[in-house]
């Protein structure tokens, strides 16, 4: 019964992975450029970072909601880090239209420093629509990063996001 479980768990997983995509109104590309945050640990340090974010995701895949996964590098103190992440993200405003505000949460997972540490994120910006192509999306993420010591930062990143 539990084969059977896990089994029929999967396929739905499957379907619903594989319609997603299937349903997508526009598929972007994103280059977040530089982004600079502040860091404030629970025990008193305070750090500052510097980050590249290169991300693809589907917007309106169910209704307003989208997808973005992110690859990048950040340097805080010294050290780099490479940065994985996966953001749901509500968009307010249909595609091409002016200004659209969007909200998201998100899972981060940064490799590097000589340890690995787990973040969850808010996300709440603007696209801003230069065309049917091409907008500038302005962000601010706070976060929750988990490892040695829990860390509360904001991340504000400013890029360009192009829809082939």
């Amino acid at each position: 019964m539990r084969r059977i479980r896990k089994f029929f768990g999967l396929v739905v997983a499957a379907l619903v992975l594989g319609l997603f995509p299937a349903q997508a109104q526009r598929l972007y590309l994103n280059a977040t450029g530089t982004g600079a945050g502040l860091g404030f640990s629970f025990a008193g340090q305070t750090s500052f970072s510097m980050g590249l974010a290169l991300g693809a995701g589907a917007r309106e895949l169910a209704g307003p909601f989208g997808l973005e996964g992110s690859f990048g590098l950040e340097v805080q103190q010294g050290t780099a880090a490479f940065n994985l992440g996966f953001q749901g993200i509500f968009h307010f405003e249909r595609y091409g239209t002016g200004i659209s505000p969007l909200a998201g949460l998100g899972f981060d997972v940064f490799f590097g420093g000589n340890q690995t540490t787990f973040a969850l994120r808010g996300l709440a910006g603007a696209e801003y629509f230069l065309n049917r192509q091409s907008s500038l999306v302005f962000t601010t993420e706070p976060s929750l990063s988990f490892a040695d010591q829990t860390v509360f930062g904001v991340v504000m990143r400013a890029g360009l996001r192009i829809y082939p």
